[in-house]
């Protein structure tokens, strides 16, 4: 006996919010949209034409074409026009099917046949078939790749458990019984490549853009693909992506015309735009954060008193309102706010020096610590909340040093995961998909080097329950770990803000990621 947990793409209406959050795979929240001019509708006949150029930081001297390898916002940006995804997430979180048509399972939850959808076609011409999906996996599941998925994957089966049953059908034969395999499979890095790929030089994907031409680190041109499956689009002829890695020149790129639109604002400069009816301010609830995360393999935070110290010292309310100029909402050392299955019953964690000045002397540390906290402008009040934590870190004795580096280099440079502490940024995930790219054991992404045997068990229960109430139970537990022994300080969730020419339309704010999750297909040029 198997059992449907998703209904068929083709009218995507049907996957309804009981089903979801039957199944678990809601993780909506609401979202606002600033200024005029964007909107989720068409208001008017779009118009075919031009080329929409987009401004971009985190880009440097290691962008890579390869969407699973990906340093930066540029290089998740390029790779969300050329691959597609088995499923994904809508502007509101919602996860529907993209080119898979429909999921089933055995009674046990071990096997699994995906069902593709037909008449997708590659940037070359070539039909997409269940043997790209097979291929997909395996490549991700081959550690000498070094795909950012790996992790996600690698757990749950080996390559050998994938195989083409037909042209629309792939099997997937699991270690073990495995709820949230839709939802792993619709995870930001989890892209399909066509069978037989090695070289990225010249990505072929099938989505609504093609590759053109590249200089890397620096600007990524891409044209319309007339192989795109839904009829009529994209309407743009090609988008442009550009790296300006500084946030001031970004929009001084956006005001003098040198681009029409412009990610990861950050919100000291948010009011500047609203005030120019020539721009447009888009603005999303979101659970993104920028964070900073302590090293668990180096002295003091070996010591989980000092972890928590340090989660009491920082003044979150200030953060957000300094760092973030207030487009934000408090944190509580947890990733993943806009998941069903966050903690929320846990108790906020509040500002409380003098219980970080005890748990500092619990731990046997006197009051002249010296720590140097690794950071850049890479995102949005990354540098700035840094400042403020080394200046609130002085009401508890403690000196933090910070060592700064340009955004380009900041995630490839070699001092990260070098330091004592460092900054780091995170886009809106599943808590399935946070704890395989930010927690599982050996993981890059797992920044501070963090584990937990209780940890780990709690999420294994949780990954083989197919009760989404119990389930539920177990990701609590598992958050609880995280609460009171992690490496995260996770002190606000920002909202994200980016910005566009008024001539830009259509360009709907979502809570995945910035500019619409970077999903230019319905967008164009008044």
């Amino acid at each position: 006996m198997s059992k449907d947990i998703n209904r068929p793409y083709a009218d995507p209406t049907l996957i309804g919010r009981r089903d979801l959050l039957k199944t678990g795979l809601l993780m909506g929240t609401g979202m606002v949209l600033a200024g005029v001019g964007l909107r989720p509708a068409l208001a008017d006949e779009p118009k075919r034409g031009g080329t929409l150029r987009v401004g971009l930081g985190a880009a440097g001297a290691k962008s890579s074409l390869n969407p699973f390898i990906s340093t930066g916002d540029m290089d998740f940006a390029v790779a969300q026009s050329i691959f597609d995804r088995l499923t994904d997430f809508d502007k509101d979180g919602n996860l529907y099917n993209k080119l898979a048509d429909d999921f089933t399972h055995n009674t046990e939850g071990n096997i699994w046949k995906i069902k593709l959808k037909k008449g997708v076609v590659w940037h070359d011409g070539a039909p997409f078939t269940a043997k790209d999906v097979a291929y997909t996996i395996q490549y991700i599941l081959n550690p000498d790749n070094k795909a950012d998925a790996y992790p996600n994957l690698a757990p749950l089966l080996e390559p050998k458990g994938v195989r083409a049953l037909d042209a629309s059908t792939v099997e997937i034969e699991l270690k073990q019984p495995y709820a949230l395999l839709p939802q792993v499979l619709g995870s930001k890095v989890m892209f399909l490549i066509k069978d037989g790929t090695t070289d990225f030089e010249r990505p072929i994907g099938t989505g609504p853009f093609k590759f053109v031409s590249w200089s890397r680190g620096q600007r990524v041109t891409l044209a319309r693909s007339d192989n795109y499956r839904t009829a009529g689009q994209p309407y743009l002829d090609g988008v442009e992506f550009i790296a300006i890695n500084d946030p001031t020149a970004r929009m001084n790129a956006l005001v003098a015309g040198q681009v029409d639109a412009v990610a990861q604002l950050d919100g000291s400069l948010a009011r500047l735009i609203e005030a120019n009816p020539a721009l447009v301010l888009l603005r999303s609830k979101s659970g993104a954060t920028t964070d900073q995360f302590m090293m668990t393999n180096l002295k003091p935070f070996t010591d989980v008193k000092v972890r928590q110290a340090f989660r009491l010292m920082v003044d979150r309310q200030q953060l957000l309102d300094n760092a973030l100029s207030g487009y934000g909402r408090i944190g509580n050392d947890l990733h993943c706010i806009t998941d069903p299955d966050y903690a929320s019953e846990l108790p906020q964690r509040t500002y409380d020096p003098d219980q970080a000045k005890s748990l500092l002397k619990q731990a046997g540390y006197d009051n002249s610590q010296s720590i140097t906290l690794y950071t850049s402008d890479a995102a949005p009040g990354m540098q700035a909340s840094a400042t403020l934590i080394a200046n609130q870190a002085k009401k508890i004795g403690v000196n933090i040093e910070l060592m700064v580096v340009p955004p380009d280099s900041y995630y490839s440079g070699p001092n990260f995961k070098k330091t004592q502490m460092g900054s780091s940024d995170w886009g809106q995930h599943t808590l399935e998909s946070q704890f395989g790219q930010g927690y599982a054991r050996g993981a890059y992404w797992n920044e501070p080097d963090w584990t937990s045997d209780a940890f780990d068990k709690w999420v294994s229960k949780a990954r083989t329950t197919f009760d989404a109430p119990k389930r539920r139970e177990y990701y609590v537990e598992a958050q609880k770990v995280l609460w009171n022994e992690g490496a995260y300080i996770i002190w606000g969730f920002r909202d994200l803000l980016d910005a566009a020419s008024a001539k830009v339309k259509n360009i709907v704010p979502s809570t995945q990621r910035n500019l619409g999750y970077y999903q230019f297909e319905s967008v164009y040029l008044a």
